[in-house]
């Protein structure tokens, strides 16, 4: 197809709109087709086959997604996990908690997603997903080794809401454990019978003279060139810091891979409907552009989550049918002060040496926030001598934390991020080119409210507020423009859908029939504010929500697997 015009930022076509589809030559047909094959496409996959239903399920590359590349951490209340914690969480309580951080759903749909929530955790399990009760107290990004519950929201700032209660539940494992969730997911979908094509991008859909959708159109790239193909994948690595110039490469040169290989086009069936889980925007940078500028320009020095596949491709293919599109500026920028966990008593300012956020809010907000400031995002953190050591320690004891997933990044970022050290405020000021009257101002100011142990202002918890009165002082580079400040982006707009069903929306509301949408491809729970564990958690509440509703659409029938 002719491409010049510009049409859509990722590689997919116009409809390919059919007047019989009875004499169209399908190459395979299946109760449901899913486009996308990570954490929401997955799920889809085992609900519908669940329910009795034949699955085809399509992945550009070899599958798993953003979520394989995650932490594996899946939001929920009223788990055992919780109970055998010492914690008694109730849906009503999660429900008021995460009415209180804001969601864009309908207050039915919210109150479904808590009561589903840990009937999910159960569903997953049965599949081999395993997870632990072993919990970690201090509210962190993501906690440490041999810790499997813990506080990933920001439950701890919100007692006067609801209960505090640790919802975030790891996937066991070492390290970021997506991989662990997603694998036995994978195996019990294949062992149940999906029929899954992988190196195969979705082109196009294929639609009805009345605009129902009833297939997709796919690319297969040849056994022949499949490595090639999954080496260009592997190289868009989230964990890599100050990756982006090297995935922007690997984007390039695999979109032109995939035009230059011989290929064939093959055309699939589907009998109740197409499920988009193809993901988000993270790895196109013109739709960036267009909703959130800011990331276009600091992506060479941040990491994005997810994987090559998240380029817009699913949203682009609901647009093409029709679909509207809300939230699409709304993003997710991970901005860890800690650990260590003494760091969150220092002390974030911005170039002009102002505070402009809770140093102890979650980390998500923290780098929303962080890229608001001038600078493109310029940000120091300010710590004493006796908080700067004490924050070192905990990073580098026990030793196994200096070499892990926990403490690395913290340390990478003192020795190599430019950290400046100094005698005075003044002087430090002046090293980090900070407004110098500014930050004198602000620690002034904050050493009050850190006596008072009050921060009226910005709401900093008591047991973390501390005067910085201790030189030398330190400031850590926690700018956006620091590649060795681990900061990664993700946005979490997407297609409308119709929230007791997933069928994807028009503008005018109207349901674009036989089409539905899942996971970060879709407007979901996460898209309005976000934390760890909610956006996979979401995958599962849409994406089991998007498969019944099609298998539900009518009579399952018995269907060939292949034609």
């Amino acid at each position: 197809m002719e491409r010049e015009a510009r049409k859509y930022t990722a590689n997919i076509e116009d409809l390919l709109v059919v007047d019989e589809p009875d004499k169209l030559a399908w190459h395979d047909r299946a109760n449901l087709v899913v486009i996308g094959f990570g954490g929401a496409g997955v799920v889809a996959s085992l609900q519908a086959l669940e329910q009795g239903g034949s699955v085809i399920a399509v992945d550009r590359f070899s599958g798993g997604g953003a979520t394989e590349k995650s932490g594996g951490v899946v939001y929920a209340g009223g788990t055992r996990h919780q109970r055998d914690a010492g914690f008694d969480d109730t849906v009503e309580e999660m429900f008021k908690y995460l009415s209180y951080e804001g969601v864009p759903v309908r207050d039915e749909t919210l109150r479904r997603f808590c009561e589903t929530s840990n009937e999910n955790i159960e569903w997953l399990e049965g599949f081999g997903v395993r997870f632990g009760s072993s919990y970690f107290e201090e509210r962190i990004s993501y906690p440490p080794e041999g810790y499997f519950l813990y506080y990933s929201g920001m439950e701890k700032f919100r007692g006067d809401r609801a209960k505090i209660v640790p919802r975030g539940h790891r996937t066991l494992g070492r390290g970021p454990t997506g991989q662990n969730y997603f694998a036995p997911l994978k195996d019990a979908a294949l062992r149940k019978g999906v029929r899954l094509i992988t190196h195969a991008p979705a082109r196009r859909l294929v639609v009805d003279s009345v605009g129902r959708v009833i297939g997709v159109e796919i690319q297969v790239i040849p056994e022949a060139h499949r490595a090639r193909h999954e080496s260009l994948y592997q190289k868009v690595d989230p964990y890599k810091l100050g990756s982006g110039r090297v995935a922007e490469k690997a984007i390039a040169d695999c979109r032109a891979f995939e035009e230059s290989v011989p290929t064939e086009r093959r055309l699939l069936r589907a009998d109740r409907g197409v499920v988009l889980a193809a993901g988000g925007y993270n790895y196109n940078l013109e739709l960036f552009a267009k909703y959130r500028p800011i990331i276009k320009d600091v992506y060479g020095d941040i990491t994005r989550g997810g994987s090559m596949g998240c380029d817009g491709s699913g949203i682009e293919l609901g647009i093409s049918a029709g679909g509207a599109l809300s939230h699409m500026d709304r993003f997710f920028v991970t901005k860890p002060l800690s650990p260590p966990p003494s760091f969150v008593q220092g002390v974030l300012v911005n170039a002009e040496g102002q505070r402009y956020i809770a140093e102890d809010a979650y980390l998500g907000n923290i780098g929303c926030a962080t890229s608001e400031q001038s600078g493109l995002g310029t940000a120091w953190l300010i710590l004493d001598n006796r908080i700067f050591w004490k924050g070192f320690r905990e990073l580098i004891w026990p030793l196994k934390n200096a070499f892990s997933w926990y403490g690395l990044p913290a340390i990478l970022n003192i020795f190599l991020g430019g950290t400046k050290r100094a005698r005075s405020i003044v002087e430090l000021a002046s090293r980090c080119g900070i407004e110098e009257s500014g930050l004198e101002r602000t620690l002034s100011e904050f050493n009050v409210c850190a006596k008072q142990r009050l921060d009226t202002e910005h709401g900093k918890m008591a047991i973390h507020l501390t005067a910085l009165e201790n030189p030398p002082y330190f400031a850590l580079n926690m700018s956006l423009r620091n590649k060795w400040c681990f900061s990664g982006a993700m946005p979490f707009g997407g297609l409308t859908v119709e929230e007791d069903t997933g069928v994807v929306t028009r503008a005018d509301g109207s349901l674009v029939e036989g089409l539905y949408a899942a996971g970060r491809t879709a407007l979901g729970v996460c898209s309005e504010s976000n934390f760890s564990g909610l956006s996979i958690a979401d995958t599962i509440f849409s994406g089991r929500r998007a498969a019944s509703a099609a298998l539900s659409s009518g009579v399952v029938q018995a269907v060939p697997e292949a034609i």
